[in-house]
């Protein structure tokens, strides 16, 4: 016959492992669920205005995220991308959004995804703090490193 101590451990592992199954997204409690590396981009020349960000993006949710909008601090930010036309000619294309699928990555690079950034009149930092806003009204933040050109 069980004793109670038995039936009181049985009860406890019962209940762990009906726990574990009905967490919908059990990384979302042992990881970041989106991921940025490497951002980075170099400050303009004198005299200049405009640069290009890049960095990667990981998104380890269960579920796809929809990337509609980012903000920085101090200076203007947009998302673009370089394509080639039905002329052959390479242009730039503003982004009025971007989809990241689950347990994949976008990388921004030159040649594709970058964000372009403007307004350095009166920045001097060694980082710049952003935001990407998703569909569900969530902020994704993450911070660029500034480099200088040398």
């Amino acid at each position: 016959m069980a004793t109670k101590s038995n039936r009181f451990k049985f009860f406890l592992i019962l209940v762990i492992f009906i726990s574990l199954l009905t967490i919908p997204d059990y990384s979302y409690f042992t990881s970041q669920k989106v991921i940025i590396k490497d951002a980075h981009f170099y400050l303009p020349l004198k005299g200049k205005d405009m640069a290009a960000g890049y960095l990667r993006i990981t998104n380890k949710q269960s579920t796809n995220i929809v990337i509609n909008s980012i903000e920085c601090e101090e200076v203007n930010v947009g998302l673009h991308e370089t394509i080639l036309d039905s002329e052959g000619l390479i242009k730039m294309q503003k982004l009025e959004l971007f989809s990241i699928d689950s347990g994949t990555n976008v990388d921004f690079m030159p040649g594709g995804k970058h964000i372009m950034l403007s307004g350095f009149n009166q920045f001097e930092g060694d980082n710049l703090k952003c935001n990407f806003g998703s569909n569900d009204g969530s902020k994704i933040p993450f911070t660029f490193e500034v480099l200088r050109h040398e």
